[in-house]
């Protein structure tokens, strides 16, 4: 009698989430109170189950019993012990689909540290950086639209066509590009070949490299397969609305292997309070002596005309039974703002300005409670509250991503009218900055030496000026030449055809506002980070970022230079900088700001 055939089940795609890009570049700590650990989970895909394999470094002032409890949304998954003499294991789980499921958009890891031998010597762990949750993707599993935007992994490519990219589709490539970067991806758009899968040591499949490809297909958004990987495909007639509801709050509309898009803007807000339940970071009750919160927030995310005006910061605490006192104090950008004693019953509120010149692109609120002794937990209360008021004229960069909030014009040097994919990473670089997500976003192809005509909001990637504007910062064969009045030399900076200039068009009563940005001739790597403009309205970016950035526009200019935390590592880096410095230095505070006070630039094209 022949034996029954065994069917093999089919082997799981494996998406791995390493902790740094969690953000934790630095592994994680945790100690005998325990930590959550949280690693994002696609919804709606059947059969989707997950691994854990942490690596635990022990660090303990006296020698001891020590063991890691591992808890799974809230249930205890395993325990794993230190040997005598052994200060590093490794935990390893597997996590059953029915408590991934029990909480939603996460898989909470909680982590404690057991002192088996009750010495209460102070020990801590360390979960290195190195260490890893594994999504185990049924092979037959088709995830929705959102489920694939929210699995993709750290690198992602965008797929174009060879050859010329039409103007709607690189509008969608550079929507989606942004929508990616936003969630923390390594985005590249290109030409090439579609990713293929990786074999894990143990011949496991890993996916190790995301795709979307543009242009493809009938549909807003579909989920297809190209060489057996999930790929996200963007396509129709208007494939950046697609991209751009991917890039809202909205994306979870899209729980469908395949959706349409129309347009459709959601109304202008009028709320002139940005709640902290809003914001990226956490309100939840802390249970320490010094209790502290800290929440991120960015220019990009706020209304069309506003800015922050105030924070209203509300913090209840459990009274300390022996009437100690307890002190919150207000921070921003590192910046302490004021500070205010709790009351008998454990409550405080603060109500304090913004300092205009404290606010940048990125942001974050920091929020501390001194208390005498851990009396019981404390809370900084969600309903606390940034207040919007009406944003002032576009002066700086930090000004425009309310301008362009409900749409903007990208506007590229094409030769002969063909755009070729590799052309819009240092577009999509350059926009990172600036673009808030889900605005309306259209590509304009320009012949080289053209002045571009923007219809609106722009963002100009040209070698000339729009038509119409007096940009303060001229080029003259490679070099930004500053001169006085009567025209004699002041100061000159060469070696501009290896930077980056962005600067802020003026925008005076009825004018079109927007950034000008002129790529140079020798185009060298970019950094993985967007460019931090924020403050001033001209800077220079290299291939470390802002080399150096400052306004043109105050009495006294703003000058400021953007050391780099490590050396650069090309030669041309390192002249050019310390070069730049160097001159400003020498040249001296009265003659830096003469000259930016009014500057007359020489006006010979190069």
């Amino acid at each position: 009698m022949a034996s029954p055939i065994t069917a093999v089940p089919p082997e799981p795609l494996q998406r791995r989430i390493a902790l740094p890009e969690l953000g934790l570049t630095a592994g994680f700590t945790f100690d005998a109170t325990g930590q959550d650990l949280f690693f994002p989970l696609p919804r709606g895909i059947n059969g989707l189950a997950a691994r854990v394999e942490l690596a635990v470094d022990l660090v303990a002032p006296f020698p001891g019993r020590f063991a890691v409890e591992l808890r799974a949304n809230g249930r205890l998954i395993t325990s794993r012990g230190f040997a005598p003499g052994e200060t590093t294991i490794v935990v390893e789980a597997p996590i059953p689909g029915d408590d991934l499921a029990r909480e939603a958009d996460a898989l909470r890891v909680n982590l404690r540290l057991v002192d088996l031998g009750g010495s209460g010597s102070g020990a801590r762990a360390t979960v290195r950086a190195e260490s890893y949750a594994t999504l185990l993707v049924p092979e037959d599993a088709v995830p929705s639209v959102a489920a694939l935007f929210r699995l993709l992994p750290l690198q992602t490519q965008v797929l174009m066509r060879p050859g010329a990219i039409p103007p709607a589709e690189a509008a969608a490539a550079l929507r989606i590009g942004l929508a990616l970067a936003g969630t923390g991806r390594d985005v590249e758009i290109t030409s090439g070949s579609p990713p293929v899968e990786v074999r894990a040591p143990d011949g496991g499949r890993l996916w190790t490299t995301g795709a979307v490809a543009v242009g493809v297909g009938e549909q807003g958004a579909a989920v297809i397969e190209i060489a057996g990987l999930p790929t996200l495909a963007l396509g129709g007639t208007e494939p950046e609305r697609a991209a751009r509801l991917l890039d809202s709050p909205w994306r979870g509309a899209a729980a469908v292997p395949a959706v349409a898009v129309a347009e459709a803007r959601a109304p202008a807000s009028t709320a002139r309070l940005l709640p902290f339940s809003a914001l990226r970071g956490s309100t939840a009750p802390q249970q320490a002596a010094q209790a502290s919160w800290s929440l991120d927030f960015s220019t990009r995310d706020l209304p069309r005309g506003t800015r922050p005006e105030a924070l209203e910061v509300e913090i209840r605490a459990a009274p300390d039974p022996a009437g100690g006192r307890a002190v919150a104090t207000l921070l921003l950008n590192e910046v302490m703002l004021g500070a205010a004693t709790l009351s008998a019953d454990g409550h405080a509120r603060l109500a304090l300005p913004i300092p205009e010149r404290l606010v940048g692109i990125d942001n974050r609120i920091g929020v501390v409670l001194h208390r005498a002794s851990a009396s019981g937990p404390a809370q900084l209360m969600p309903d606390s509250a940034i207040r919007l008021g009406p944003a002032t004229a576009a002066r700086e960069f930090l000004a425009l991503p309310p301008t362009y909030a409900e749409g903007v014009e990208v506007i590229i040097d094409a030769p002969g009218g063909e755009l070729t994919a590799q052309a819009l990473n240092p577009v999509l670089w350059a926009l990172r900055a600036v673009i808030p997500p889900a605005a309306p976003l259209s590509v304009t192809l320009v012949e080289p030496g053209t002045a571009p005509q923007p219809r609106g909001p722009f963002v100009a990637v040209t070698r000339e000026a729009p038509a119409g504007t007096t940009p303060a910062l001229r080029f003259d064969a490679g070099r930004i030449a500053l001169s006085d009045r009567e025209g004699r030399p002041l100061l000159a900076l060469d070696g501009v055809q290896r930077v980056i200039a962005a600067q802020l068009i003026p925008a005076g009563p009825g004018a079109t506002p927007g950034l000008w940005v002129r790529l140079p001739t020798l185009m060298g790597p970019l950094p993985a980070a967007a460019p931090r403009l924020d403050r001033g309205d001209i800077a220079l970016l290299d291939r470390q970022g802002v080399a150096l950035a400052w306004s043109s526009r105050d009495s006294a200019p703003l000058v400021r230079a953007n050391y780099p935390d490590a050396p650069a590592t090309t030669s041309i880096v390192l002249i050019w900088r310390p070069y730049v410095v160097g001159v400003l230095w020498l040249a001296g505070v009265a003659l830096v700001g003469y000259a930016f006070a009014r500057p007359r630039r020489d006006r010979r094209r190069g």
